[in-house]
């Protein structure tokens, strides 16, 4: 974790206007020749704080010390609550990313600072700096993890650290459910403070899912459902909790049409009936020739959208996702239900 100096104007909590000025810490920046790209990209966080030893900065190593600093909010999701309908982050680019990397679905960044959103917890699309952003004053003592340095030297679920449960005192499970023409596909991650639970029980409409401990998930797969569900979880002598969702209607796509064909540098357009129950659109092109490049990505509340020219030849396949809202448990489980359709395409000379 590095910090850097922002400045602001406004009266807390209502507004304040951030200006960031040069470059992130070397220490933040990652090379993308790692991941075929060039150059460097890094990312962060907004932090609202009380400054506890009063030297005017956010202190990341301060968490559990006297004096600390005390996280009030942040623009990312608080690690004890589910996450809300939207939350924030800000990315730095100065290089290229590699096509087929997953910063690659998005070429329309620019140089330098870019604004991410969030929807619920899943898809990720730029939207304009000058977009007005909250950050939920929500006082969570898990918030106070990122104040700890040690939370963040391994790559995966935040654990136990400086003394903080990022979990709150419990356990919680987050996924998604996939359901398509051919089938549905789930998938949940049970964590608390010490890592993942491995003994949870987890159903759907009562089915059981499968452990997985490779992946450190919980798997089920069935026919493709439609409407209303409930899955169950119980964690043996820690409490259980059920929740029910809906899952959006059948997305069916308009355009293009299966095994159409396309010129390489043609822009594309796409189009899809509206899904009832759905809060947002993910829709995406990939190159199917084994790269595994982005070929076109973005999150919409439309029913349509064009894909500037796409310079490819080869197979391809437009995919779009319809989410509903997420599915949320009394102890702060959630789900992301999806039904999405996916269309197989050619770009040809």
């Amino acid at each position: 974790m590095i910090t850097s100096n922002i400045q602001y104007q406004g009266n807390f909590p209502v507004d304040f206007t951030f200006t960031l000025t040069g470059a992130p810490p070397a220490a933040a920046l990652f090379d993308l020749s790692k991941t075929g790209g060039t150059g460097h990209l890094a990312y962060g966080i907004l932090i609202a704080f009380r400054d506890g030893n009063g030297n005017g900065t956010f202190d990341a190593n301060s968490a559990g010390t006297s004096n600390g600093d005390v996280i009030a909010g942040i623009s990312v999701p608080d690690p004890s609550r589910p996450p809300p309908a939207h939350s924030f982050f800000v990315l730095y680019l100065d290089g290229k990313v590699a096509a087929n990397d997953t910063w690659g679905a998005f070429p329309m960044l620019q140089q330098g600072y870019n604004l991410m959103e969030i929807h619920y917890d899943f898809g990720i699309n730029p939207v304009p700096l000058a977009t007005s952003i909250s950050i939920p004053i929500t006082h969570s003592p898990a918030l106070n993890i990122y104040a700890c340095q040690a939370a963040f030297q391994d790559v995966g679920w935040l654990k136990r650290a400086c003394g903080i449960d990022p979990y709150g005192g419990t356990w919680r499970a987050r996924g998604a459910l996939f359901s398509t023409p051919t089938g549905t596909d789930a998938w949940t991650a049970v964590n608390d403070a010490d890592g993942a639970v491995t003994n949870a029980s987890i159903t759907l409409d009562g089915a059981p899912f499968a452990y997985d401990a490779v992946g450190e998930s919980y798997n089920f797969s069935t026919t493709q459902l439609q409407g209303t569900h409930s899955m169950s979880f119980t964690v043996p002598g820690r409490g259980s909790e059920t929740l029910s969702f809906t899952l959006p209607d059948v997305v069916t796509i308009s355009s293009p049409s299966p095994n159409q064909s396309f010129s390489s540098g043609a822009a594309v357009p796409i189009a899809w009936a509206p899904a009832a129950g759905t809060a947002y659109y993910d829709v995406y092109f990939l190159a199917d020739d084994g790269s595994g490049n982005w070929l076109f990505h973005t999150i919409t509340s439309d029913k349509a959208a064009m894909t500037p020219p796409i310079s490819f030849v080869g197979p391809a396949h437009l995919t779009v996702k319809a989410l509903a809202p997420l599915a949320v448990g009394s102890q702060g489980s959630f789900l992301t239900p999806i039904s999405q359709t996916r269309v197989n395409v050619t770009f040809t000379r």
